[in-house]
């Protein structure tokens, strides 16, 4: 049977059919379910193996990106969101997602401390919402998300994207920093713009928990998952035209979902 995945919608999360296309498209199943569909039957987190809090902008961030939306998740589906994360399953959190589930404590969750919010993600320092594509590298992350991924070219979008925290956390979660910002030749961003769009710290654009199967990140996968989706299509296009090659249909985003896919089949083969 393919993993089942749910993604979360309500209260101005707005990416949620795009995330379901991009598992439907790896072969999975899923569906998109309103957060009080799934307080009214939290059981529901039994029954699935992928966990999605996708991007938008809940409760119109108007008490800080994805805090209500984490709130409301908190007081009515912890004890439910604690036992889903400690089965072998996969946990996802986009932009706004990515918001809520630092909120949440669900990342990093040092030492499996699932709860304690250590890592704020704040304000751009431009004070200005970006919508821009960036460049990746995926770090020393132990990520089911990450397998065989290197590097990443997909877009953002936000106004509070800027991960902060104190410099014992930074020191302690080095090895959960799972996404970096680079200057296109796969350089070190260094905090510069547009390259760091948001001014993060040590350029991290996402973590994991300590177990890699919680992803919280900023960037937008399911919004490059295809090469024409791309802000530099006319140029690889006309390129591998010239050198009498073939674009791939599927760009960077796609392999995260691929990802998800496999590590379930995987797990399959392993039990069959």
């Amino acid at each position: 049977m393919s993993a089942k995945a749910l993604i979360l919608s309500g209260y101005g999360l707005n990416c949620e059919e795009e995330t379901l296309f991009a598992f439907e498209h790896v072969g999975l199943t899923g569906s998109i379910r309103h957060i009080n569909d799934l307080i009214d039957n939290p059981k529901e987190l039994d029954e699935i193996q992928i966990l999605v809090v996708p991007g938008g902008f809940s409760y119109g961030d108007d008490t800080g990106s994805g805090n209500a939306f984490a709130q409301k998740m908190r007081l009515s589906l912890w004890d439910s969101l604690r036992e889903f994360v400690s089965r072998d399953t996969l946990t996802l959190g986009i932009c706004n997602g990515c918001q809520i589930l630092t909120n949440l404590g669900l990342a990093p969750a040092l030492d499996d401390n699932y709860g304690e919010r250590i890592v704020a993600v704040t304000h751009n320092l431009t004070a200005r919402y970006q919508c821009r594509w960036v460049d990746l590298k995926v770090g020393a992350s132990n990520s089911p998300w990450l397998n065989g991924i290197d590097t990443m070219h997909i877009p953002v979008a936000h106004g509070e994207g800027r991960f902060m925290m104190d410099g014992q956390t930074m020191d302690a979660i080095k090895d959960q920093i799972a996404l970096t910002y680079t200057k296109p030749d796969q350089s070190p961003a260094n905090n510069e713009f547009p390259f760091n769009p948001n001014g993060s710290m040590n350029d991290i654009a996402g973590i994991t928990d300590q177990s890699g199967r919680v992803l919280a990140l900023m960037p937008h996968p399911e919004r490059g998952m295809f090469t024409w989706q791309r802000d530099d299509y006319d140029h690889l296009k006309d390129k591998t035209q010239r050198e009498g090659a073939q674009l791939p249909e599927e760009s960077d985003g796609m392999a995260l979902f691929k990802n998800a896919a496999e590590y379930f089949e995987v797990a399959k083969r392993k039990t069959a």
